[in-house]
């Protein structure tokens, strides 16, 4: 007897044989809903850290700095933390390379990364070489910014840290 011909099914990407499955069927446990479930949770975390925000503000003291006079200015003028290795790298190297060049880089690989890593695996071992490039990069720019924070006295000088701190939050 002959077999009956197979319909074909019919998707977004092309005719697909019968006895590929398509979908599979979901079980109840495995699902967990938006609503209420996620967004509750959310909201919950989020008041949660608008109320921790908020006590902490209420607890400490962060009063502003006196006003800014042109005719007086600080010992010394640092960037605050977060910009603090980019000043070091301009003390080292020409601007265009510290101010441009290096940061557009630094986020043009940053961005790179996905396309340029092909390879299977998602573990350490198997992505060797990126791996030891972000830490090297990494561990660059940490100190940097220490040297930049911790390290930087009046005029730029340097100056142990334990002697005097010129750290600028």
């Amino acid at each position: 007897m002959p077999e009956p011909e197979e319909e074909p099914r019919y998707r977004l990407l092309g005719v697909v044989p019968r006895e590929i499955e398509v979908r599979k069927k979901q079980e109840p446990d495995d699902a967990v809903f938006t609503w209420p479930h996620f967004l509750i949770r959310h909201a919950v975390v989020a008041g949660a850290t608008v109320a921790v925000i908020f006590a902490l503000a209420i607890a400490f003291d962060a009063p502003l700095q006196s006003m800014a006079d042109a005719n007086r200015t600080p010992p010394v003028a640092k960037a605050p933390w977060y910009f603090a290795g980019l000043q070091e790298l301009l003390a080292h190297v020409h601007p265009m390379v510290a101010g441009i060049l290096v940061p557009g880089a630094a986020v043009a690989w940053l961005a790179l990364i996905p396309y340029l890593d092909r390879s299977r695996g998602w573990r350490i071992r198997d992505r060797k070489l990126l791996v030891t490039l972000f830490t090297a990069l990494a561990v660059a720019a940490l100190v940097l910014t220490l040297v930049g924070s911790l390290f930087r006295g009046p005029e730029w000088s340097w100056s142990w840290p334990w002697q005097h701190l010129y750290l600028e939050l």
